[in-house]
């Protein structure tokens, strides 16, 4: 008897196990992953769930992160119609619990997919999610088309990338003008204050008329990029400084070299037609007022270069480290026709050496044609000889000074904004290198040349301590002496510095005024990082970053600093039209001017890899 029970309770067993059982059929297991999650630059610690190798994020999380963005929404339930419901541009309501963490102990959870309605402004769209423990999991990826912004992953930081600038670009997508997903080069952006500029990693400029094109170092070939085509030239030498075209299309490229002989050319101009076909390239020894000394040995160093065309000539202002030690500027030119060097006007003493603008140190360069002069305008940061933002013509019109006995010029280099020094300086580099001002550049509206710079106030012990300010001058290029009458506006700005860096008997310091100073900020507790100018339909432009203190903003993590970027206009008198305007985390292209085109500001800057082409309306 007691057989028979067991053999029927066997036979149950056998029959149960061959009987398939199905629990809640659709669900699967999601994994936790802790990452880092990055809106438009602001990073935080955000939990999440992988499942079939995405990673689902909590809905609230992600309307949480997004809002006070361009693409904020908000979250809503509906019990009766059971609908989550997804409201475009509305801040986010908090709940509480936004951005809690998982716990540590649970590894795996099971999630159940999604049975209820998503609604978008009140239409059903279709998204992929999942509920774990009472909340909606949704592939990040769904909500970035949804509300069109950029995401991207960066496996190296293991942070997940949101821009919402940008908009979303599927997986797939490959690589576009607009956007480049993998470049080897260095980020665009300066984020903190230098003692001296740097050649960009990445150049760019007009191109006819399809607005901005650019070009960076891939390997060893130069990519060149246009909306409609992208080439690539071999590097013939293997230090970038420029790039530039002219109106029939054609490329210029300004590189260089590093000498060992101070009679070797070291900068070199290369012409190439609209296809990338080499035309001719000339080379420069780099020379100036100082002998071969004074030759350039190491080009594009501790500095810009800036080049423009106008009439036929190539005009290019960049720095360098010459034979002898030290640093300076060096101009050079050429005919774009046949590339044929340009003829300066030579110094009256000696007709073999061009008389060309020089400042030692120069850690900034910039150039453009004045329309007003009729000529070349450049600006050098010198802290040396002379120190301060020191602008010149190319025409000198030198003469014999009988009177004085001494030679000199119509047009001479013009110190128009000071920099501190003090005394016994004792030609200390760590003291004379801080200038406390950085130099934007120059551009032209019909009122005369717009300087723009950043600075301390004051020319005094003050300015060490000082926050970097953004300010303009608009001068007429004509001046031949620094007055009241050479600036359109502004306020003046004096105080008094040293004037020899070599001093170290305590000399007296010597009383300095700058003249039609237009302060546009007047910050303590920020400064403002690398400004930028450019003049269109005869409004003054400004860009620049500001870098703000842990702590500050909303959503911050705890001690972390970071950087933002903005954005002003003025009228060609510097009269604010548009004010101080936010761009938020978007990057500049710290020392490359932006390009007018149509009514928008735009420019390329790279970051962590990527490659991104932005445009601001600016004239609206």
């Amino acid at each position: 008897m007691v057989k028979k029970h067991i053999s029927i309770i066997l036979v149950l067993i056998m029959l149960f196990l061959f009987v398939p059982i199905t629990v809640n059929a659709g669900e699967v297991t999601a994994a936790k992953v802790e990452l880092t999650i990055s809106v438009d630059g602001v990073n935080r610690r955000i939990d999440a769930y992988a499942i079939d190798n995405y990673n689902y994020f909590k809905l609230r999380d992600i309307a949480y992160v997004l809002s006070g963005t361009s693409k904020q929404f908000d979250v809503t339930w509906d019990g009766s119609k059971n609908a989550i419901n997804l409201v475009k541009g509305k801040a986010y309501t908090v709940v509480g619990n936004e951005l809690a963490m998982l716990p540590y102990w649970e590894e795996t959870k099971t999630a159940v997919p999604n049975t209820s309605s998503i609604l978008l402004d009140g239409k059903e769209e279709r998204l992929t999610a999942y509920t774990i423990d009472g909340y909606n999991y949704f592939k990040l990826r769904d909500i970035a088309s949804t509300f069109d912004f950029f995401v991207d992953w960066d496996n190296i930081r293991r942070t997940v990338i949101v821009e919402t600038m940008f908009g979303y670009v599927p997986e797939d997508s490959s690589d576009s003008y607009s956007y480049k997903s993998s470049i080897n080069v260095g980020d665009t952006q300066e984020v903190r204050i230098n003692n001296w500029a740097r050649v960009s990693p990445v150049q760019q400029f007009l191109y006819l008329g399809e607005s901005l094109a650019y070009a960076y170092e891939d390997n060893d070939y130069l990519k060149i990029v246009t909306r409609n085509k992208e080439l690539g030239i071999a590097m013939k030498y293997s230090k970038l400084g420029d790039v530039i075209s002219d109106d029939d299309g054609n490329f210029f490229i300004v590189w260089g070299k590093d000498g060992t002989e101070n009679t070797e050319q070291t900068v070199f101009i290369s012409k190439y037609s609209s296809k990338g076909e080499h035309i001719k390239t000339s080379g420069f020894v780099g020379e100036s007022i100082l002998g071969t000394g004074g030759n350039t040995q190491a080009p594009f160093e501790a500095g810009n270069c800036v080049s423009v065309i106008h009439n036929g000539v190539l005009m290019v202002n960049y720095a360098r480290r010459m034979y002898n030690g030290h640093q300076s500027n060096n101009v050079i030119a050429v005919n774009i026709e046949d590339m044929s060097p340009y003829e300066f006007e030579p110094l009256i003493w000696d007709s073999e050496i061009p008389n060309v603008p020089y400042v030692s140190h120069s850690f900034n360069q910039s150039v453009i044609y004045s329309k007003i002069a009729d000529d070349f305008v450049f600006v050098n940061h010198g802290d040396a000889y002379g120190r301060g933002f020191i602008v010149e013509k190319l025409r000198k019109e030198m003469y014999i000074d009988r009177e004085k006995w001494n030679y000199a010029s119509k047009y001479p280099a013009l110190n128009i904004f000071h920099f501190y020094l003090e005394p016994n300086a004792n030609y200390n580099m760590y003291i004379v290198n801080k200038t406390f001002a950085q130099l934007g550049g120059l551009a032209e509206s019909s009122k005369g040349v717009v300087l723009a710079g950043a600075s301390a106030k004051s020319i005094s012990e003050e300015a060490k301590t000082e926050k970097q300010n953004l300010f303009i001058q608009i001068f007429d290029p004509l001046s031949t002496e620094v007055s009241p009458s050479m600036f359109v506006g502004g306020s003046i700005r004096s105080g008094e510095t040293s004037t020899d860096i070599n001093d170290n008997n305590n000399s007296p310091l010597t009383k300095v005024t700058d003249y039609g100073v237009i302060w546009l900020t007047n910050y303590t507790d920020r400064d403002v990082i690398a400004p930028q100018v450019v003049v269109g339909d005869d409004r003054i432009i400004l860009l620049w970053t500001e870098k703000r203190d842990p702590g500050q903003g909303t959503f911050r993590v705890l001690g972390e600093s970071y950087t933002d970027s903005y954005y002003m206009v003025l009228s060609a008198e510097g009269e604010v039209i548009t004010p101080v305007t936010s761009l938020g985390r978007l990057k500049l292209n710290s020392y490359e001017m932006p390009v007018y085109h149509n009514g928008s500001v735009y420019w390329v800057y790279a970051d962590n890899g990527r490659l991104r082409v932005v445009g601001i309306p600016v004239n609206e």
